[in-house]
């Protein structure tokens, strides 16, 4: 099997690997963030991968292995120089014109989005609001109509709430599955990759403030206090 896709590879022209690393790039890659794009692509291209070479072989492998890494906030200096070297010995020294696109593509990627890589890497941030270890869900008291809808979506229990009032996010448990985002017709759902704006700290009436939330707690305090 893998002596006859050498062979296929090395008989295909130039337009056709082309036309299969496009398609594959178009269903694999298809997220906002360039980081993730990437570890898409070679990930899945290092699949197609003959293996005959080991510049190709490697190359893609580690393409994956960094990209991967990166995305979970385990990126270090200097990753970038070594994809971006990775990549033009890939375009260059590949024994076949699969393993020289793969290298141009990835050269491309990491050229045009170097901000982003860098952002990732070194503020462990990703503005695409794409890699999960980089953001965190949180529920907006303006928007939110106490529906419950996503308390019920959401298997890791993670939201707390009922009919009524708005609900909250434990970020600490959140597994960022997205399913209370795709549950929530209301928009109130949302990510950020940065700080997240001020909350209720417990579920509140629907039109409360976070500082009612605040000082609702603090009377609650005032008056386990005063009962003691």
């Amino acid at each position: 099997m893998v002596l006859k896709e050498r062979e296929q590879w090395k008989e295909k022209s130039v337009d056709e690997i082309k036309d299969f690393i496009s398609n594959v790039y178009e269903k694999e890659a298809k997220s906002p963030c360039p980081v993730d794009r990437l570890k898409a692509l070679s990930d899945s291209l290092r699949r197609k991968s003959c293996g005959e070479c080991v510049i190709c072989r490697e190359g893609i492998l580690q393409l994956s292995v960094l990209t991967e890494s990166i995305t979970q906030g385990g990126g270090r200096e200097g990753d970038i120089d070594v994809i971006s070297e990775i990549s033009q010995d890939m375009s260059i020294g590949s024994g076949c014109d699969f393993g020289r696109e793969v290298g141009k593509i990835a050269k491309d990627i990491i050229e045009s989005e170097r901000e982003q890589f860098e952002r990732h890497i070194k503020r462990k941030r990703c503005d695409a609001l794409v890699c999960k270890n980089f953001i965190t869900y949180y529920i907006s008291p303006e928007a939110c109509t106490g529906c419950n809808q996503c308390a019920k979506a959401c298997k890791a229990e993670s939201i707390k709430g009922s009919n009524g009032l708005i609900h909250i996010i434990d970020s600490a448990s959140c597994t960022k599955c997205g399913d209370c985002e795709l549950t929530c017709e209301s928009g109130a759902i949302l990510k950020s990759s940065t700080s997240v704006p001020n909350l209720p700290t417990i579920p509140v009436p629907v039109g409360s403030t976070p500082s009612d939330s605040s000082q609702g707690s603090l009377m609650s305090q005032r008056r386990r206090r005063r009962s003691e």
